[in-house]
């Protein structure tokens, strides 16, 4: 047995004990297999692509294994809503911080923003706000988007005789879709903001 081989047996941990033992050994030999036809006809190139694929798709489908209920449609679905729920906690703050931001500098309209400067008045509080926020906000909508265009999107790599082929499915859930839009949207406005505030003339 190769090295690569053995530390494609070692990654294979990441897996759920019951996913290792129905499918554990029909993985390494299908490695193997990939593993000496890169060997025999590419050489290092064809090596590093094959590790490069194997690892993207082992992280994704181990991580999936973790942390997707393995179980009918219906929970397979709860799961899905569950993550636009998770992914709209994480825009409140943003949207928020946006809302109130928008309606008191373009309309002058300062319901939301007030309590907001009066809670920024004090200069420590200001201070660790600004400190904060930037991680609070973008970790957020980068979390709720990432999370959501996972329950909308898979993405799997396959070989075909000698190519390499990917495919894409979709699945069209209006919540996640939702939560993703929104982010994408409040990702746009904080970046203009930051852009705006720095770099632009006075």
């Amino acid at each position: 047995m190769s090295r690569s081989e053995r530390v494609y047996r070692m990654l294979l941990l990441a897996y759920p004990r019951d996913f290792r033992r129905e499918y554990g050994l029909q993985m390494e030999q299908a490695f193997g297999d990939l593993y000496r036809e890169a060997c025999e006809r590419g050489g290092r190139s064809t090596i590093a692509l094959l590790w490069a694929l194997t690892i993207t798709d082992l992280a994704r489908t181990a991580v999936a294994q973790r942390i997707t209920p393995r179980a009918d449609h219906e929970e397979v679905a709860m799961y899905d809503r569950r993550l636009a729920v998770v992914g709209f906690l994480l825009l409140l703050a943003p949207l928020y911080f946006v809302s109130a931001s928008l309606l008191e500098y373009g309309l002058g309209v300062g319901f939301l923003f007030d309590p907001l400067e009066a809670f920024l008045s004090v200069a420590e509080r200001r201070i660790v706000f600004n400190v904060v926020s930037p991680f609070v906000f973008l970790g957020g909508l980068c979390l709720a988007l990432a999370l959501n265009t996972y329950a909308v999107a898979r993405l799997n790599f396959r070989r075909e005789e000698e190519t390499m082929v990917s495919i894409v499915r979709l699945k069209l859930k209006s919540s996640n879709i939702a939560v993703a839009v929104i982010s994408i949207l409040l990702l746009a406005t904080l970046v203009g903001y930051v852009f705006l505030e720095n770099f632009t003339h006075r």
